[in-house]
């Protein structure tokens, strides 16, 4: 078993050129979660004092979602906070085993293919643990934790070879191949006391100032707290790291193998569950769709038998009609016979139309070479007529010029008018 100083330097030389990538690995997430949860702790502040500024009988039901959203909002950041730090914890081992991995696969490691489950439920169960054997006295609680240390180590080596996985496998293989070596653990970390004072120290410092309304060096010294933990965090986990990659190379105790061989017994028997439950569910998926085929298959065979019963009704129909003009046929030669005739009329009667106007066309031309041999005549007849006609208009006015003697005069004007438009139509005949 390595050494502390042998450790230490072999984390050192692991970060050695790497520490932005270090630094940044861990914090950068970390800073954007706290970003995050400071905008939405200022939204939800900003409608709470919205809510109880006017308050009324609705508003109750908005500070209940107000506090619903706060509670979701700080088990988000918790959890988010247990990835990004196990994120870290794993990317900080594979620097020590020749591996550097990218910021986003450090920073989402733990929330693919499933993983998050098992991180937070060995992290779960390590707090548990360690918090009941600290109720019983401080030094065992401390003890059984330096114990529980390897859980996440170990859950990650046993994710990537695909091992049997469950909540306290992990603690317990830490707590089997911890044994004899928790003294060594707790010395190693016990020698960091030391850079875990200054920024404290700084930490102290900052809100003593801020008390005493000396805000400038007051962030001068927060600045400096954040630095050194910054840098603290990642040497002290790579360290730690290095520690697990020397203790799983020693000799590990029988009962690592008989609980190994008991993970692999119980995955054979969860696989082969599986797989009974997967042909299961084939078969039942089978089954059915194997019902639904004969359903379909039924309705096409209905469907078909239909479609020949309505032609076999079409058809004997047809037979039927076919018989019965086959039955008739007189009737039919008598109705052709009465068409071919009216065929033969219609050229007839458009023969005899056509004579009609030919008639009528030498009909006109005779009467019009009539009335141009006499145009003399019935100018002159046309003269007399018009002279006729003045002379009677000139008369009819001299009446009207008359007075009127009484009702006898005028009863007579209307005869004289007549008179005089029958002779107008005398003469013109």
């Amino acid at each position: 078993m390595k050494t502390r100083n042998e450790l230490k330097e072999q984390a050192k030389t692991a970060l050695r050129g790497n520490w932005p990538w270090a630094v940044g690995v861990l914090w950068v997430p970390t800073l954007v979660l706290i970003v995050v949860f400071g905008i939405l702790l200022g939204v939800i502040s900003l409608v709470w004092k919205a809510a109880t500024a006017d308050f009324t009988a609705s508003s109750n039901v908005v500070l209940i979602f107000i506090v619903m959203a706060f509670l979701m909002l700080a088990l988000f950041t918790f959890f988010a906070s247990i990835g990004i730090s196990a994120g870290a914890t794993y990317a900080y081992l594979d620097l020590i085993r020749g591996r550097k991995q990218s910021f986003r696969e450090a920073a989402t490691y733990a929330f693919k293919e499933q993983r998050f489950d098992s991180i937070f439920g060995v992290v779960l169960m390590t707090v548990i643990y360690t918090l009941l054997w600290m109720v019983l006295l401080i030094i065992p609680g401390y003890m059984k934790a330096m114990a529980y240390s390897q859980g996440l180590f170990i859950l990650k080596d046993d994710m990537e070879a695909d091992k049997g996985i469950t909540t306290t496998s992990a603690i317990t293989k830490s707590k089997l191949m911890m044994e004899g070596h928790k003294k060594d653990y707790f010395i190693l970390i016990l020698s960091f006391l030391g850079w875990a004072l200054v920024p404290i120290a700084f930490c102290g410092l900052a809100v003593a100032l801020f008390v005493s309304h000396q805000i400038g060096w007051a962030i001068f010294c927060l600045a400096l707290y954040i630095l050194g933990l910054a840098i603290l965090v990642p040497y002290v986990t790579t360290t730690q790291a290095a520690f697990y990659e020397d203790l799983i190379h020693q000799e590990q105790p029988e009962e690592i193998a008989q609980l190994e061989e008991k993970l692999a017994d119980a995955k054979l028997e969860a696989d082969k569950t599986m797989a009974d439950y997967n042909g299961r569910v084939a078969e039942r998926k089978a089954d059915k769709k194997k019902a639904h085929d004969e359903k379909m298959a039924k309705k096409l065979d209905a469907k078909k038998e239909r479609e020949e019963k309505r032609r076999e009704k079409v058809a004997k129909k047809r037979q039927e009609r076919e018989g019965k003009e086959a039955k008739k046929p007189k009737k039919k030669s008598k109705a052709k016979a009465d068409k071919k005739t009216s065929q033969d009329k219609k050229p007839e009667k458009s023969a005899k139309k056509s004579q009609d106007s030919e008639s009528q066309a030498k009909n006109g031309a005779d009467n019009t070479a009539k009335s141009s041999a006499k145009p003399e005549a019935s100018k002159s007849q046309s003269k007399k007529d018009g002279d006729k006609s003045k002379e009677s208009a000139t008369k009819t006015e001299k009446s009207e010029t008359k007075p009127n003697k009484g009702s006898h005069s005028s009863s007579k004007k209307p005869k004289s008018k007549s008179k005089a438009k029958k002779k107008k139509g005398k003469k013109r005949k």
